[in-house]
């Protein structure tokens, strides 16, 4: 670059990624018949209910494509998961499907999650990077379709 200093740094190239990255994940629900199933929903299950999984949450749901419906949450606390659940049905109202059997919790809870999904769902990985390569490849053999952010 003969001593020129690219306009962009690591850190704001690093956050761009990411923004393209989630962008380009929640692109994917503009595809006409992700599945076959009546009415075409494309449902997800969040793991992690902490903030950072209720607020994807609240994104997702925020897309115009759909219909989308929340039919299954997990996490190891039962305090974070009954606060995400109120506070994503107060948020997104109708797209809020979760019944009480689909509210799972233990860390084997990501399985029983998943396994209410059909292949070509969505599932949300909002847990700490270290259960986060357990639950991705859970989900890729159950055909379902992943978002999750950095680092992983």
């Amino acid at each position: 670059m003969d001593g020129e200093q690219s306009g962009l740094s690591r850190r704001g190239f690093a956050q761009r990624l990411g923004q393209v990255a989630a962008a380009s994940t929640l692109a994917t629900l503009n595809a006409p018949a992700v599945h076959g199933a009546e009415g075409n929903t494309i449902q997800f299950a969040l793991v992690g209910a902490g903030g950072r999984g209720t607020g994807a949450v609240v994104d997702a749901m925020a897309s115009k494509n759909g219909p989308l419906k929340l039919v299954a949450m997990a996490d190891i606390f039962e305090d974070k998961l009954t606060r995400s659940h109120t506070a994503l049905k107060n948020r997104i109202g109708e797209g809020m499907a979760v019944k009480d059997e689909h509210k799972f919790l233990g860390f084997d809870g990501y399985q029983k999650a998943m396994d209410v999904l059909r292949p070509g769902d969505v599932v949300i990985l909002a847990t700490p990077p270290a259960f986060r390569w357990p639950h991705f490849e859970y989900a890729i053999k159950k055909g379902l379709n992943v978002f999750m952010e950095k680092p992983v």
